[in-house]
């Protein structure tokens, strides 16, 4: 697996229609922070499609898994340089970077990945089609799903999105600078139920894999 390294290519920017059903009919796994995902046994699976966000580039390595596709939606984290630094220093060089639109000038040129930027839309809601834009729903989670089904996905798997943001250790890493809670939970709720059911319409399989994520009640839950 090859790591960004400070390197110093032009980015390459490129539509993201191209993206479009590039992956239909796999199953693709979705790498929240929370710190449930150094639970999973992503063995489970054959084969699948992985979704990284903010962190998530730190366990890549560890989980001897590849991020074929990275999303980016929250300001305070391409703003943080400790935190931007993960993805200088962990990132999959082969790894699609989709960000939104108002992010993507504040990544490093040192991050030479293909990048897609994609517009928000607005708060609540689910794209299904990313080449309008897409529902930010107050979480990263809400990107990746829209790109998930973007992409043609046959079943989705939430993986170490816990959504409790336990004050002591809210994520799976050590952070130099806790960010603080937004309150937002409901909001996540709201929206990654309404995708569940959206999905369930069109014949996609959205599942909850961590056992104690607040959305276990609203969404099936798969062991991983």
């Amino acid at each position: 697996m090859k790591i960004n390294k400070m390197r110093s290519i032009k980015r390459k920017k490129i539509n993201i229609k191209s993206l479009y059903q590039a992956e239909k009919g796999r199953d693709i796994v979705i790498l929240g922070n929370g710190p449930s995902l150094r639970e999973m046994d992503f063995s489970k699976l054959s084969n699948p499609v992985f979704i990284g966000l903010n962190g998530s580039a730190l366990i890549a390595e560890e989980a001897g898994i590849k991020e074929h596709y990275y999303v980016l939606s929250d300001l305070r984290f391409v703003k943080d340089k400790t935190k931007l630094g993960i993805l200088k220093d962990n990132l999959c060089e082969e790894s699609k970077v989709i960000a939104r639109k108002e992010l993507i000038n504040y990544l490093s040129d040192e991050i030479t990945n293909e990048q897609f930027s994609v517009r928000s839309l607005g708060r609540d809601g689910f794209s299904e089609d990313m080449s309008k834009g897409f529902y930010f729903g107050c979480t990263t989670v809400m990107l990746a799903l829209q790109l998930a089904y973007y992409l043609g996905g046959r079943r989705v798997y939430l993986c170490g999105v816990d959504l409790k943001y336990d004050p002591s250790k809210p994520r799976f890493y050590k952070e130099d600078k806790v960010h603080s809670v937004d309150n937002f939970s409901c909001v996540q709720i709201h929206n990654i139920r309404n995708s569940y059911k959206l999905l369930k319409e069109k014949g996609v399989g959205l599942f909850n894999c961590s056992a104690n994520s607040l959305l276990k009640p609203y969404i099936p839950y798969y062991e991983m």
